[in-house]
């Protein structure tokens, strides 16, 4: 007798298909076990060795450093003031305007730098009498002219304009041209982060520890180098017989570095 008519005549018709699926679910665990004893398994590319990682921070060290440099002052900011007087409205515009253009003239021919005309003022001079209307008396004219140059011909630069149209000095300030403090910053940074790092190694021993990794490092915000300031004003139409006697003097400037580190045992 065949194999499936013994199956469809030893069965009841309606156990035949349980019957039927079980046993292709034998056949088929016969198959997969046979297939699996044939070949051997390959091993998956994630299971060889995994990298060695590094040694991780086990703490931090936050620690800060300053770098300070000390800058001749090399350059002279200076504003100079031209005040002129007098009854007639035209005359005063007129002298106003002469001796600033004389002023301008003579700053150019010495070299000077970011030469700038500024405020100009031109208002009556006003007188109020008793149980009388406000009356005009005379007018006043000023103007301020400010330029930069070096520090050892400010002496003469000022003597000159005194007398070339200025009445007035204003004001000076004396300072480090902005590229030696831009190089000295940069010089100060470098400096002040080996300290910080040299402290962050020798506080890490200290405790048994050692540095295994530089976490962060942050150069504080520039800071202000404040000017020197000098005056002088000569009154009355006076002019300078010689040179004006200037100290430069110095400037500090300084850089903060901050530096945070991971530590881990030796």
């Amino acid at each position: 007798m065949k194999f499936n008519n013994w199956l469809s005549s030893g069965v009841p018709t309606g156990r035949r298909g349980v019957g039927r699926a079980f046993l292709a679910l034998i056949i088929g665990l016969g198959l997969g076990v046979g297939l699996a004893r044939g070949e051997p398994v390959s091993p998956s590319p994630s299971a060889g060795k995994s990298p060695v990682a590094g040694p991780s921070p086990e703490g931090k060290i936050n620690l800060e450093a300053t770098a300070r440099k000390r800058l001749p002052n090399t350059a002279a900011d200076v504003v100079l003031g031209i005040q002129v007087e007098g009854r007639n409205g035209d005359a005063v515009s007129s002298s106003l305007a002469q001796k600033s253009q004389t002023l301008v003239e003579y700053l150019k021919k010495q070299g000077v730098e970011r030469l700038r005309t500024e405020n100009v003022n031109f208002q009556p001079q006003v007188e109020s009498p008793p149980n009388q209307p406000d009356k005009i008396v005379g007018y006043t004219g000023t103007a301020n002219v400010s330029f930069r140059t070096t520090a050892d011909k400010l002496g003469t630069v000022l003597s000159g304009s005194l007398d070339n149209g200025a009445n007035t000095v204003s004001q000076t300030q004396f300072t480090p041209s902005e590229s030696e403090i831009d190089a000295a910053r940069r010089d100060l940074a470098i400096d002040a982060t080996k300290t910080a790092l040299a402290r962050a190694d020798a506080v890490a021993e200290a405790a048994g520890l050692r540095v295994v990794k530089v976490e962060a490092i942050n150069v504080a915000g520039e800071e202000n180098v404040v000017p020197l300031q000098f005056a002088a004003k000569v009154e009355g139409g006076l002019r300078a017989a010689r040179p004006v006697q200037t100290v430069s003097g110095e400037q500090e400037v300084s850089v903060r570095v901050s530096v945070q580190v991971g530590v881990s045992k030796r």
